[in-house]
Parts: C-alpha cells; sequence; structure tokens
C-alpha cells in the first residue's frame, strides 16, 4: 500500500490529477489510501497548512467498488484536501439513492470557503443505481445552491451532472416535474442560458437492480476452525508453538490501538458528517425560506407595481378628464365672450342707428321751420309789395 500511496502522490503533482480509476478498490481500500494520502502530504511536507488543498483539478475514482462505507471518506476528502477539483468522477461504482442523498449532495452545494472555486464544474454518476430519490434530492441541492449566488459579480456556472445509466424511473417526467418547482435544469443538448444544472442523457437509464437475497445461517459445528480456532486441526497458537507470550501481548496492544485509532477516525468522521448534514440542513432550510422570501417579496414588488400602475392610470384619466373639463369651460367662456361682444355690438349698433335717426328727426324740423320761415317771409314780402301797389294805384 506504500508503494501505491507514493506512486499516487507523484503522479498525482505531476499531472495535477488523482486518477484512481478502474482499479476494483473496495470501501476499506479506498479509505486507507486517503489515509495515505493525508500522511503523505504530512511526511513530505507539503501540508503546512491544515486547510491546504492538494494541487489537483479533478479526482478519478470511477470503475472501482465504491459503496455507502467509503463514500462519506471520499466525500470528506473531496471538501478538503480535493477541494480544488472541479470535475469529480464517480462513475461505475456501487452508490444508491442512500450514498447520494446522505453523501453525494454534499459535493454539489457550495465547497470549502479556503478552495480556488466555490463550486464543482461537473460531477459524473453514471453507471452506479441512483434512483429517483437521490437524483431528485441532487437535483434539487445543486440548483438552490447556485441560484442563491446569481445576483453576485461573477455567478457560479451550471453544475455538468451526468446520471446515465442508473435506475431512474421514467426520467422525463421527473424532469417536467422539477421544471415545475421551478428548478432550472436542461439537456446537454438543449442548453438554456439561465441553467443551474446541465444533465447529460438522463433519459438513458437502467433497469433497477433485484433485491437482495435473504441470509440463511448455516448449522453449528463440523470441522474447520472458528475466530477462536474450536474445531478440528486448528493451527497451534503462538505459545503452543514455544513462543513468548509476550508477542501476542504486543500484537493485542497494536490491535487494540489500531482499534482505537479506527475508532477514533470513525467517530470523527462521523461527527464531520453529521456537523456537515446539520450544515447543509441548516443551509437548505435558510434556501427555502430565501426562497420563500424573494417569492413573498416579489409578490409584494409585484402588488405594488400594479398598484401604482393603477393610480397612475387613474390620475391619467383624472387628469383628461380635467383638461377635457377645463377645454369645455375655456371653449363655452368664448363663445359667452363671443355672444356678449355681438350683443354689446348690436347694442352700440342700435344705439347708433336711433342717434341717426334723431339727429336726421332733428335736421328734418330745422329744415321744415327754415321752409316755413321762408314762406312766412315770403307771403310778407308779397303782402307789403300789394299794399305799396294798391297805395299807388
Amino acid at each position: 500500500m506504500f508503494d501505491r500511496v507514493k506512486q499516487l502522490w507523484e503522479e498525482m503533482l505531476e499531472k495535477k490529477r488523482l486518477d484512481v480509476s478502474g482499479q476494483g478498490l473496495s470501501d476499506d481500500e479506498v479509505v486507507r489510501l486517503l489515509k495515505g494520502l493525508h500522511m503523505m502530504a504530512k511526511t513530505t511536507g507539503y501540508a503546512t497548512e491544515r486547510t491546504k488543498p492538494f494541487p489537483i483539478t479533478e479526482l478519478d475514482f470511477s470503475g472501482n467498488q465504491i459503496g455507502k462505507e467509503g463514500i462519506g471518506a471520499l466525500v470528506q476528502f473531496a471538501r478538503t484536501q480535493g477541494s480544488d477539483a472541479t470535475l469529480i468522477d464517480l462513475s461505475k461504482n456501487k452508490l444508491n439513492d442512500q450514498c447520494a442523498v446522505d453523501e453525494i449532495t454534499r459535493l454539489v452545494k457550495n465547497d470549502s470557503s479556503f478552495a480556488a472555486n466555490a463550486f464543482i464544474f461537473e460531477l459524473l454518476l453514471s453507471g452506479n443505481d441512483i434512483g429517483r430519490t437521490g437524483a431528485t434530492k441532487l437535483i434539487q441541492y445543486a440548483h438552490w445552491e447556485r441560484d442563491r449566488f446569481k445576483n453576485d459579480a461573477k455567478p457560479p456556472p451550471p453544475l455538468k451532472l451526468d446520471l446515465s445509466d442508473n435506475c431512474i424511473t421514467d426520467p422525463a417526467a421527473l424532469m417536467e416535474e422539477l421544471k415545475g418547482k421551478r428548478i432550472k435544469l436542461c439537456a446537454s443538448d438543449a442548453i438554456k442560458p439561465d441553467a443551474t444544472v446541465i444533465l447529460s442523457d438522463f433519459t438513458d437509464q437502467h433497469s433497477p437492480p433485484p433485491p437482495p437475497e435473504p441470509k440463511h445461517r448455516g448449522a453449528r459445528g463440523g470441522g474447520g476452525g472458528g475466530f477462536r480456532g474450536s474445531g478440528g486441526g486448528g493451527g497451534a497458537s503462538r505459545r503452543d508453538g514455544g513462543g513468548s507470550g509476550r508477542y501476542d501481548r504486543r500484537d493485542r496492544d497494536r490491535r487494540d490501538d489500531r482499534s482505537r485509532r479506527d475508532d477514533y477516525d470513525r467517530r470523527d468522521r462521523d461527527r464531520d458528517r453529521d456537523r456537515d448534514r446539520d450544515r447543509d440542513r441548516d443551509r437548505d432550510r435558510r434556501d427555502r425560506d430565501d426562497h420563500d422570501r424573494r417569492d413573498r417579496r416579489d409578490d409584494y414588488d409585484r402588488r405594488d407595481r400594479d398598484r401604482d400602475r393603477d393610480r397612475r392610470d387613474r390620475d391619467d384619466h383624472d387628469r383628461r378628464d380635467r383638461d377635457r373639463d377645463r377645454d369645455r369651460d375655456r371653449r363655452r367662456d368664448e363663445r359667452d365672450d363671443d355672444s356678449n361682444e355681438r350683443e354689446r355690438d348690436r347694442r352700440d349698433d342700435d344705439r347708433d342707428r336711433e342717434r341717426d335717426r334723431e339727429d336726421q328727426a332733428r335736421d328734418r324740423d330745422r329744415r321744415d321751420r327754415r321752409d316755413r320761415q321762408r314762406d312766412d317771409d315770403e307771403e310778407e314780402d308779397d303782402g307789403d309789395v300789394r299794399r305799396a301797389m294798391d297805395e299807388d294805384d
């Protein structure tokens, strides 16, 4: 194992990727391999800081036998020492819904604060046994985490998620159901600009695995040495062979120390997993509350906008009515002014005509008086002439 870890460490530093693909590693071997890489970083002097990640951009654990026991340690490694990796390949393993819900969902969320990138860009999970429940959780968590930061100066890129060749029932209906819940996803052959999750060959699925057969306990007794070697032909102990009991005690102490270390590591892993799960649960609750709060705020803003628009429309309508009434009143006043002016003109004309008639009547009277005076003067002159003629006669 030491030689394998050393060779893997050298290849990792050279290629900037951790490639453990196609080796058929079990859960226990994966855990021991990751511990060996951690010890190698300490012994070589690379891990000068507790939060210093490995210089890798890809994690390839495809083609192994990783299940629910090893995925926890692998996810914890990907979020700490391997947090600079933007592509994680876990295809062709033994991952199921429980692995997806309990552990793999931590990969699609916001990564550690000391990583170069806050989110991974691509997660390959093809060729596993993930069902509808695990796929739903992975897609929802990936969308919620990325949708939170969509208004940032540098929003996170969409997650390319490969869930092909799993056992997801009715994948097309699941996509439509998630879209109905305002999850912004799309297929890789029809990428949308606002998508947060891009699914590759999502409709390509296989049948779910058959349920495991029940285990039958065999009959007791018979030959063959058991754990404590009670059967016939069992090998003699070191004490029976003449060895000292000190070696057995040393071996037991070494095994006890190793068991204690494993227990400590397991408890630390469980504590970290529980802490991450609680933190993720709290974050999910905050995300849902934020989504609900944003939706309510959007509804309030929409109602305010509608109310303002209605008020502006009413104000415009009232303003148009006032302008129309003002124009009507002005036209009526203008008409009244015109009619008053015409009436004044008519009265002035009548007054002028009456004055003209009076002047004409006075002129006629004056002419008549002059004519009568002239006639009287002529008659008087005629009488004087006649009297004079009479006197001459």
